[in-house]
């Protein structure tokens, strides 16, 4: 049996659903040459046919319905790359989103790597997660299989919280080292309480990697939900801004102060607002006992806060605005 059908077999429950409901989606591996990174791509594209079963559930989020083996259309379709979640998100955690957009005609390539073992990787993950974009990238345009299926000139980035980071930096923003490094202090940092358990201090972390540019040239349009160290991204000075969508969950004075920054004045970027909305919002919708097992695991139940229901009005509520955003700046 090929590696890839393995792969699958891996993340694919014995739940069958219809066909015609799901889109299709394949695992495609991208191994670190240097070690200690592999990549798994989940790609999520319009599909003809196949049997559907449901992928990237687990005890505490509700999975999606895909259909593995199920032929691909044969395109030229826009790309999505997807970059989902937090520091210590858990794989596909943008399944809904990947597959909503993949049912409007996109290949969507959600980028999961592999988790940080320590707080001190963890601090690395905001650098390493654009870096992790361009290898996706490189990895779908260098594969004939989808290759020819991509309209090079329709390639936008899409994340949530430290993902939006990374879209926004493969767009063309860059790091305000200080501000990054200062972000835990000036109580505008996320994950600190667990930097600070293991021994990590930001203001230690290496400027060079966050000194880079890490623009896509590639991408033309970025979709950034909630983004983490929004006060810390700058517009880079060379080049023209790509088109910008930027989402606040929640009516949060301070939160979206330091996104309308964000927004500029050039007529490019957008900042939308879903009042309904939490911090947590765009992670799947939660089994019934998803808050119980956070919980008892030591996790966070707040990740649970909102039902599977209220959940699903605000992932639909996003996925309109990111349809309407990417159809527009396609134009």
């Amino acid at each position: 049996m090929r590696p890839l059908v393995l792969i699958l077999l891996f993340f694919l429950s014995a739940c069958p659903v219809r066909a015609m409901d799901a889109p299709g989606m394949a695992v495609l591996p991208v191994a670190d040459p240097k070690g200690g990174r592999d990549l798994a791509l989940s790609l999520w594209y319009p599909a003809r046919g196949g049997s559907a079963q449901v992928v990237g559930g687990n005890a505490v989020f509700l999975g999606q319905k895909a259909a593995p083996d199920a032929a691909a259309g044969e395109g030229p379709f826009p790309l999505v790359l997807l970059s989902h979640g937090g520091v210590r998100s858990s794989p596909d955690s943008g399944a809904w989103l990947a597959a909503a957009l993949a049912g409007s005609g996109h290949i969507v390539v959600e980028v999961n790597a592999p988790r940080p073992t320590s707080a001190r990787a963890g601090g690395d993950e905001i650098w390493r997660r654009p870096q992790d974009l361009a290898r996706a990238l490189a990895a779908v345009l260098g594969d004939p299989q989808w290759a020819r299926r991509i309209d090079r000139t329709r390639i936008s980035a899409v994340g949530f919280a430290l993902g939006g980071t990374a879209a926004l930096a493969v767009g063309g923003w860059r790091f305000d080292v200080d501000a990054v490094r200062r972000s835990c202090a000036d109580g505008a940092g996320t994950d600190c309480a667990w930097f600070a358990a293991g021994g990590v201090a930001l203001e230690t972390l290496d400027p060079a990697p966050l000194e880079r540019s890490y623009r896509l040239p590639e991408v033309s349009a970025v979709v950034a939900i909630a983004p983490e160290y929004a006060d810390a991204v700058l517009r880079e000075g060379e080049g023209s801004p790509v088109p910008l969508l930027t989402i606040a969950l929640g009516a949060n004075g301070e939160a979206e102060a330091r996104l309308a920054p964000l927004a500029g004045h050039d007529g490019t970027a957008r900042l939308v607002t879903l009042a309904k909305a939490g911090p947590f919002d765009a992670f799947p919708a939660c089994t019934p006992a998803g808050a119980k097992i956070l919980s008892e695991d030591g996790g966070d139940p707040a990740l649970c806060g909102t039902s599977a229901q209220a959940r699903g009005d605000i992932h639909a509520a996003i996925i309109e605005r990111i349809r309407a955003f990417l159809a527009q700046a396609a134009k």
